[in-house]
This record gives structure tokens, sequence and C-alpha cells, in this order.
């Protein structure tokens, strides 16, 4: 890798306050706090500054940037830095959140760290203080602040992927805050309240095992505010939330082909589990092994359900969904006769691989209008439907919508459409 100088280590620290308004700190490798942009206060419920951005520091994954919380909902972005070679320290950037914190929630941290009432104004007027950045804008600064120091692209998938398993050993704790959860001091990303439609995509990359396009849903998913299941205890919220999600996992891996009776016991297995976690940390990394499980079982499953050749053809079409997709493809892929192919996957799937490639073009296409700002005729282009009215056709036969009516409905008709 190139080298990093300090200059160019202050330009990006001046240019991302300026982009994001999030505070920056630079950290040297053994863990020193070197400089931060600007002056900012520190979260009150933090007995040492340092001793927390250091400990936010050395968790990091290789070369990429890691996005870590703590367990009092701030958002960390960290961004490793090296000198050819040698690794020199990092980039914090933060306190962020991707969604707005209640009220409660913030009572609820009052309560678990037993703050004093002085204490108590310190910290609302710290979280008000926090900027609001979605998930892939801050995706998108760490692929920037990359770029600066290395003047090399970053695969964004790579870096959500290694995020995703992100854990703090308990021996790295050390004793930053006298905090009710003394075991792990940082934790995963917080649950949120999710855009239905979103929460609805999600179901169905279980239900049918497509464990890549969890990656994919973990940041595309609209948030509007931090859900609150228990206004005396964040804890307490985090496993409320997290019971809810495993019920709607188990329910979607079952729809998915999982035995019911195993489906069940693997419920009752993680929300017992849950109830076990002693910090919020602990919640949601127990949730992420849940997901995990759940979809690896409707994997296994669909294995045994379809044919070798029909579950390459379907696993094909869902890597390439944004691609032409022609029945030589499958053809080719298989070995087999095109006509044989296109019979077999009717037989078992239920549809002809083009009504098949239509539907999932068109759950695809939902996702695109929940989740971002592309207008209609680029969504439509982009899933390889050249006419802007034989995609309003296809659409409205799958969801007896059009594409404006369905994005109009999903939003409530409160936010803007996107542009046709």
């Amino acid at each position: 890798m190139p080298n990093v100088t300090p200059d160019s280590i202050q330009l990006i620290m001046n240019m991302i306050y300026t982009e994001f308004q999030m505070t920056l700190y630079w950290m040297d490798a053994s863990g020193q706090l070197v400089d931060e942009q600007p002056l900012r206060g520190f979260n009150p419920v933090y007995d040492h500054k340092g001793q927390t951005l250091a400990l936010l520091a050395q968790h990091l994954n290789g070369n990429y940037p890691v996005v870590q919380a703590t367990n009092v909902l701030e958002q960390y972005l960290t961004v490793p830095l090296w000198d050819g070679d040698t690794y020199t320290g990092a980039l914090l950037a933060g306190p962020f959140f991707h969604a707005i914190v209640p009220d409660e929630l913030i009572s609820g941290i009052i309560r678990d760290y037993q703050l004093s009432f002085r204490q108590q104004d310190a910290i609302r007027q710290f979280y008000a203080g926090i900027p609001l950045i979605s998930k892939e804008r801050i995706y998108n600064a760490a692929a920037m602040i990359h770029y600066m120091l290395y003047q090399e692209p970053l695969d964004l998938a790579e870096v959500i992927q290694h995020n995703l398993h992100i854990h703090i050993e308990p021996d790295a704790q050390k004793t930053i805050v006298s905090s009710p959860y003394e075991e792990e001091a940082y934790i995963a990303p917080a649950s949120y309240h999710r855009n239905p439609e979103m929460e609805q995509i999600f179901l169905q990359y279980i239900r049918e095992g497509r464990k890549e396009d969890l990656v994919r849903w973990e940041i595309g998913f609209p948030t509007e505010k931090l859900g609150v299941l228990s206004k005396k205890s964040l804890l307490r919220s985090e496993k409320n939330l997290a019971i809810c999600s495993i019920t709607l996992a188990t329910r979607a891996a079952m729809a998915g082909g999982v035995n019911a009776e195993i489906g069940y016991t693997l419920s009752d297995f993680y929300i017992q589990a849950v109830e076990e976690c002693q910090n919020p940390g602990e919640v949601q990394a127990m949730l992420r092994r849940c997901y995990n499980d759940f979809v690896d079982r409707v994997l296994e499953s669909q294995q045994k359900r379809y044919s070798r050749e029909v579950n390459l053809c379907r696993n094909y079409i869902f890597h390439h969904l944004y691609e032409p997709i022609q029945l030589e493809h499958l053809s080719e892929l298989t070995g087999l006769n095109g006509d044989y192919v296109s019979k077999r996957f009717k037989n078992e799937t239920g549809l002809s691989p083009i009504h098949f490639i239509q539907y999932y073009r068109v759950q695809e296409a939902k996702r695109l209008m929940s989740s971002t700002t592309h207008s209609l005729s680029a969504i439509a282009t982009m899933l390889q439907f050249h006419d802007q009215s034989y995609f309003t056709k296809i659409f409205k036969a799958h969801t007896t919508q059009t594409p404006k009516q369905y994005q109009s409905a999903a939003s409530g008709g409160n936010l803007p459409l996107a542009r046709v």
C-alpha cells in the first residue's frame, strides 16, 4: 500500500467532517489519540475517552473499514492506517446514528447505567447532537476514505460481508465504563423500525435461502426510528425485538421448506439463548447466528426438494437478475437440452424459466423502489426491461399494481415518488 502522510490524514479529516459532520479521531498504533477534529464533548457515560477510542481502533478486520456500535447505541466508522505493510493506527469517524433514537431508549440507558441527574442532562444533550446518517452513506464514506488514503477502489460488498462478522472477544474488554454489561463493550448495530416492504423482502430472502442477498439487505433498508419494546431497559428492549425477529424468521424458514418441528425447536433454542444474553452485543450476535442457521436449513431443504439442475438454474437466475438471461445460458449451465430444462424447471418450481425470471425481477424492482432513489425508468432498464410499458405490464401482472401505484402505496403516499 502507498505511504500515508500526516498531511494527507489531516486533509481527509477536514473533508470528511465537512461532508458528514462527524468528529474524526486519529489514533496511532499504540492506541494513543493523536488528533481530533473538531473538538467535541464525549459521551458522559464513559469513564475513559482514550481507552474507549483505543478499544474501537483495536478491532479491525484486516485492511477493511468496520462499522461498530457501542452498548449505548452510538455508531463509529473505523478505517485502518497503513504505511506500506506497517500498521500505523486508525481513523475513527463518529459517533453517528442510522436511525432516530427515541427518548424511551435514552431513558432505558439512564436506568441501566444508573446515571445521576447531572449525567442525565448531559447524555440527552449529547445524543441530540449526534448526526443521523444512513448505512449506505456510511459505507460510501468508508470507500471514500480508503480511496483517498490508498488510491484504490474498495469492494463495498466485501466490506459489508466483513462487517457482518465483527465480534469483540470478552478478554479484550477494558475498564472503560461502569457498565451493567460487563462482558463485552461493543456490539453490532442495534435494531430498527424497518420499512414494511423491506421487511417482507428480508423474510423472502430467508424463505428462499438467499444468503448473499441478506448482505445487501443489511444496508439497503431505510430506517426511520430505533425500535422500543421496553421503556425500562435497553437490554430488555433488544431482547424483545430479537424475539419478535426470531419468530418472523422461523415462519419464513418453515415456509421455505424447513420441517415445522425443526423450525419450532430452533426458535425455542434461540429465544432461550437470547434470554441468557448479558448485554445488547450478545443479543445481536445471537440474532445474526439465528438468521444464518435458518437460511442454511432452507438451503439444505432446497437441495432435497429440487434436482441438481434446477438448483443450478435457480441460483444462476438469482445472481444474474441485472443481466440478460437466455434459455441457452441455462442449457449450457446444466448440460441439458433447452426444452428439457424448461419443462423440468416448470415441473419442479411451478413456473417456466421466463416467468420465474420475471417474478424475481419484479421482486427486485420492489426492493429498489423501497430502498433507493432510482427512477422507475432506470430500475426497469437495470432489470432488463428495456420498454417501460412492458415493465409496467409485467409488474402489474405480478402485483396487481403499476410500478407508480406500488411505490406510492409503499411510501404511504407521503414520500416523494422516484423520477419517471
